[in-house]
């Protein structure tokens, strides 16, 4: 992955990659300017950060299908590289199934078959990412393979 940048590597090794970010692991993207939004803490401080991306970032399932396959075989690498033979197989199913999933919605959201928006396909998307950090930090990967119920109930 000589595009990408090690620290982004690291990042999704690490299961601290920015679920809003996949255009980062764009190859075709040199760079892209960053928004930034200010947060307020709790005791008050401003914090300044970067802003997740949005569908005009990714506008259709096809400009979001190979960052997101590129983090996927980084993660995959880092996975089979640990020797966990176990959660291993789970990524390479999960991701799979995973893409199969979104592009399924894609298909629907294009054929309008369907009243997906795309809009809230990628919001779905990123909010099912960043539920499973968690799991995924402690070894888990098997939700990748399911929809969210819970989730599609919200945003779909």
């Amino acid at each position: 992955f000589p595009h990408v940048d090690p620290a982004l590597r690291l990042a999704i090794a690490k299961h601290e990659f920015r679920p809003g970010h996949p255009y980062k692991l764009n190859a075709m993207v040199k760079e892209k300017p960053t928004a930034k939004t200010f947060e307020i803490s709790d005791d008050g401080a401003f914090t300044q950060c970067e802003r997740d991306a949005s569908p005009k970032d990714h506008p259709s399932f096809h400009a979001l299908i190979d960052p997101l396959i590129v983090y996927f075989k980084i993660l995959q690498y880092f996975i089979i590289s640990s020797g966990n033979v176990a959660a291993s197989l789970q990524v390479n199913l999960g991701c799979s199934e995973y893409l199969h999933i979104r592009h399924l919605l894609s298909i629907r959201h294009e054929s309008r078959r369907s009243h997906y928006e795309w809009s809230v396909v990628l919001q779905y998307h990123f909010m099912f990412h960043n539920h499973h950090l968690a799991e995924m930090h402690d070894g888990d990967y098997s939700s990748w393979r399911i929809m969210d119920s819970e989730l599609a109930s919200l945003y779909l």
